[in-house]
């Protein structure tokens, strides 16, 4: 079994910055989760499937008809999933739309690898190893701090993950 999921990536100025958040969370808030993984958007969340059929995940990706354009997404500020098991902190998406209209295609043609179909568009600076005390202490700086950028989505990815971390495995532009 291979995992796999789909995302939009910010461009790689933008990256770095939001790697550099997640370094800050990694060094000062001992959350190293989120900085050992790439910016990026979750659309479709990971899901296991066999990777001897692996041209099936790769068939539906391509399957999925995107009549949608490129579009700006405005990322400002932070907020959180304060739970005490697993808290988040992530940067939030202002226009949801767009993503929103994404899931839908893909979720139309990817259902059937049977993932978790809980849609809440964000971008993960800390998580899993994110202690709930390490949380507050965090939380109480960040949910303060201004961040606001823009990215242009022209394109979805595909990943795969092997080798022990999450690689491109096929990518489709958006209807220009």
């Amino acid at each position: 079994m291979s995992l796999y999921f789909i995302a939009v990536i910010p461009h790689e100025e933008l990256s770095n910055k939001i790697r550099y958040i997640q370094k800050d969370f990694a060094d000062r808030f001992q959350s190293s989760k989120a900085y050992r993984n790439f910016p990026h958007i979750t659309i479709i969340p990971p899901f296991a499937h066999d990777e001897k059929n692996e041209s099936e995940v790769v068939g539906h990706f391509f399957k999925t008809e995107l009549d949608v354009s490129p579009f700006e997404i405005q990322l400002n500020n932070f907020e959180c999933f304060p739970n005490k098991k697993n808290p988040v902190i992530f940067i939030e998406p202002q226009n949801k739309n767009e993503l929103k209209q994404l899931y839908k295609k893909f979720d139309a043609t990817m259902n059937i690898f049977k993932y978790i179909s809980n849609f809440n568009p964000h971008l993960t600076v800390a998580y899993r190893d994110l202690t709930f005390e390490n949380f507050e202490k965090a939380w109480e700086e960040y949910q303060n701090k201004t961040f606001e950028e823009n990215f242009l989505v022209e394109r979805v990815i595909l990943y795969k993950h092997f080798n022990g971390k999450w690689n491109e495995l096929a990518s489709k532009d958006l209807k220009k």
